[in-house]
């Protein structure tokens, strides 16, 4: 019989790759021994003493109230079915069936499956495009504006800080232009779990007045895979539209009792009790060692004719957020997925890759060696490069909005059927369809595929990337 994944898992481990991805804690180096060392033994269930998740009374109320006066809220809950589980909490918690949710396009899918659980409506709004480096960025406070004066009765937005690039919104500014419409702010900072913990760091949405955020603590803190947290804010709830503050914490319970298993993980609850205690005690000293040695890493790479992004400015950008280290190849005359594959090659695994840029995920757990190796590493990119300049900028996310035939939740529950992607112009998209990276939607639930959609998903696949959202390995959902 065998066992596939246990041997897989095993041959990763026995290369002794340098992790620069998620998750955080990087082979669990900051762990202490009695969480490291007895992690079989703690994988247990609902004890006396221990508590429950479903209605925490003890220990998993204490680890959530200190968890909340870390990341400045008012109320927090565990999640161990990852930030997407709280997306969908928060949005659930945050609007009824029929209202109206100012939505940037390049949110993460799993916003979308947000609308559908909770029957909002989308406003989409697109974010502003660099046609130079080839990506999307942020909305500006003035689309913003636009759209508040358009959609007054909308009940809210979501945000995301930083995006997986470590772009920062303008969110004071946003969040004060919502505040005049009394609409709520809803954050996805999935990445952006470590920004409270250091000054030199972009505002976290806590330090940005956001309503709802959540925060994959695996993703930038020392914490296991799936662990992440939810994080709510009650003060001025009576006097903006949305859930009252009475109400609101009710409603967030119960429907996380819904969303999330009723066998929580007692190792993902622990580690996020631990990631957060860390944090807390040692985060700014550690993030002090993290940023210079981050300060060296490029001072050595742009030696080497590699740009690192970190001077990348917009004015619809905040900032960088330095953590997250983006190399951009196209001086050299090669693809992200060129290298990519080049640094795997030589013993460094990235996070991801586009067409022009590697993407890595640097956290408190990363050591100076781990850096050293990178350098080393990127060497062999810049020792024989090519013809500069960029091959071409397209981005599998959409310019123009595409007509949108109905909502998420109407296209959820029609009939569907699978047909060619090459065939699918002009027929009613039935799912979320996209490329990875950076796996935001080209096309939406509810709406009309155009030809324009179809031929930069096919180039973008042909580049390197991959498609999301089919059947098989070109079939697109469509209404019948």
């Amino acid at each position: 019989m065998g066992t596939p994944l246990v041997d897989a898992l095993r041959d990763i481990m026995a290369q002794k790759q340098v992790s620069f991805h998620m998750p955080g804690h990087k082979g669990g180096r900051l762990f202490p021994p009695p969480f490291s060392g007895c992690m079989a033994a703690m994988d247990t269930t609902e004890i006396p003493g221990l508590d429950n998740l479903q209605a925490p009374e003890g220990v998993i109320k204490q680890a959530e109230e200190l968890a909340a006066e870390a990341f400045q809220s008012d109320a927090c809950f565990f999640l161990v079915n990852g930030s997407t589980s709280g997306i969908h909490i928060m949005m659930m918690s945050a609007f009824q069936p029929g209202d109206e949710v100012l939505l940037p396009r390049n949110c993460h899918k799993s916003v979308w499956g947000g609308l559908v659980l909770s029957g909002a409506v989308p406003v989409y709004l697109l974010p502003k495009y660099d046609e130079e480096y080839g990506w999307a960025t942020h909305v500006t406070p003035e689309i913003v504006q636009q759209a508040v004066r358009k959609h007054p009765d909308a009940r809210g937005m979501i945000l995301t800080n930083p995006n997986y690039y470590g772009m920062c919104p303008r969110m004071k500014e946003i969040r004060r232009i919502l505040n005049g419409h009394h609409m709520q702010m809803l954050v996805d900072e999935a990445h952006g779990a470590h920004l409270i913990f250091h000054p030199g760091l972009p505002p976290s949405a806590a330090e940005c007045g956001a309503d709802f955020w959540v925060q994959s603590a695996h993703k930038t803190l020392p914490a296991l895979t799936q662990s992440a947290y939810l994080q709510v804010r009650l003060a001025g709830r009576d006097s903006a539209e949305g859930p009252s503050r009475t109400a609101v914490l009710p409603r967030v319970e119960q429907v996380s009792r819904m969303l999330q298993s009723t066998s929580p993980s007692y190792l993902l609850m622990a580690s996020l009790d631990w990631a957060r205690d860390y944090m807390a005690e040692q985060g700014k000293a550690a993030l002090d060692r993290l940023l210079g040695n981050l300060e060296w890493t490029r001072a050595e790479l742009r030696d080497l004719g590699i740009e690192t992004m970190e001077n990348y400015r917009r004015p619809e950008i905040l900032g960088m957020d330095p953590t997250r280290l983006v190399l951009d190849l196209s001086d050299l005359g090669r693809t992200g997925y060129e290298g990519e594959q080049m640094l795997r090659e030589a013993g460094v695994q990235v996070e991801m890759s586009d067409a022009h840029r590697v993407v890595l995920i640097t956290t408190v757990a990363d050591e100076k060696a781990d850096f050293e190796k990178l350098v080393r590493a990127c060497r062999s990119l810049s020792a024989h490069p090519r013809k500069t300049g960029r091959k071409g900028n397209s981005l599998s996310i959409s310019r123009e909005i595409p007509e949108q035939m109905l909502s998420p939740k109407e296209t959820f529950g029609k009939s569907k059927e699978y047909v060619p992607l090459k065939r699918a112009n002009g027929r009613i998209c039935g799912g979320l369809v996209g490329a990875y990276p950076p796996g935001i939607p080209r096309f939406c639930p509810g709406e009309r595929v155009d030809a324009a959609g179809i031929e930069e998903l096919l180039e973008t696949e042909e580049r390197g990337g991959h498609l999301f959202g089919l059947i098989g390995k070109d079939r697109i959902p469509v209404l019948r």
